[in-house]
């Protein structure tokens, strides 16, 4: 008897296909490197931690003695009255340089001033000033304009002061050892009022009328102007509470 079944042609063996097991070995290698990741992030924010520990538990050397303020200076704050920044001796007093429009760092030397400023501004032994660079451009109108703008209050212990520029320019760099402010040749600047080039340091007074420390609160690193700026902020509190320190 003729066997007229068609013969079955073999089942094709079907291809191992790994994609989700694939996916779950990327998973696992992607999960290792997270705990990686956040097991060195957690090493070294104990090693700052501690290292900030070490530091307050350490006994601390004096603050620097840059220089001693020799000179005085007469200029007038937003306000329109005249003051002379001897009249601040007796008070810790940070100083900076301020161009309202500058292009650069002054924005950032403003906002370290303005937490300097809320953290002291009820003591009376705690002063701010912010030197017009420009004075021609930036005369008492504009800077009261500038303070209101940044949120800073009349009754707040910060001047704004202006006046004549070779006579602040000349305390900056003889008295505060400042760098001196220098024009910005046209075909270098950013903009029509990229005017002058200047310190951008903010400069730490004691009650003596000593330049204590230099601090860049802008700096092309971030970290590194985030460490300057509370570093300004623990001597400030150091020389508010000690005065001989």
């Amino acid at each position: 008897m003729t066997n007229d079944a068609t013969p079955q042609a073999p089942a094709q063996e079907q291809p191992n296909i790994r994609y989700e097991s694939a996916g779950a070995e990327h998973r696992v290698s992607t999960g290792s490197w997270l705990r990686m990741a956040l097991g060195i992030g957690m090493a070294v924010a104990g090693v700052l931690m501690l290292g900030r520990l070490a530091n307050q538990m350490l006994p601390q050397k004096p603050l620097p003695v840059v220089a001693q303020i020799q000179g005085d200076l007469e200029v007038t704050e937003r306000s329109g009255q005249k003051v002379r920044l001897s009249a601040l001796r007796g008070k810790v007093t940070v100083m900076a340089c301020l161009y309202t429009v500058c292009p650069h760092g002054c924005a950032a030397v403003v906002d370290a001033m303005k937490r300097l400023n809320a953290a002291h501004h009820a003591r009376a032994d705690f002063h701010l000033v912010s030197l017009a660079v420009a004075p021609e451009r930036d005369t008492t109108s504009f800077l009261k304009a500038y303070a209101e703008g940044v949120g800073v209050k009349p009754s707040d212990p910060w001047w704004f002061i202006t006046g004549e520029q070779q006579r602040i320019w000349d305390y900056m760099t003889h008295d505060l050892h400042m760098q001196a402010p220098a024009p910005i040749p046209e075909d270098k600047r950013i903009n029509p009022l990229d005017l002058y080039e200047h310190d951008l340091r903010l400069v730490l007074i004691d009650r003596q009328g000593r330049v204590r420390g230099f601090y860049a609160a802008f700096h092309p690193q971030l970290e590194m102007a985030a460490m300057m700026k509370e570093q300004l902020e623990r001597d400030v509190q150091r020389l508010l509470d000690d005065p001989s320190a």
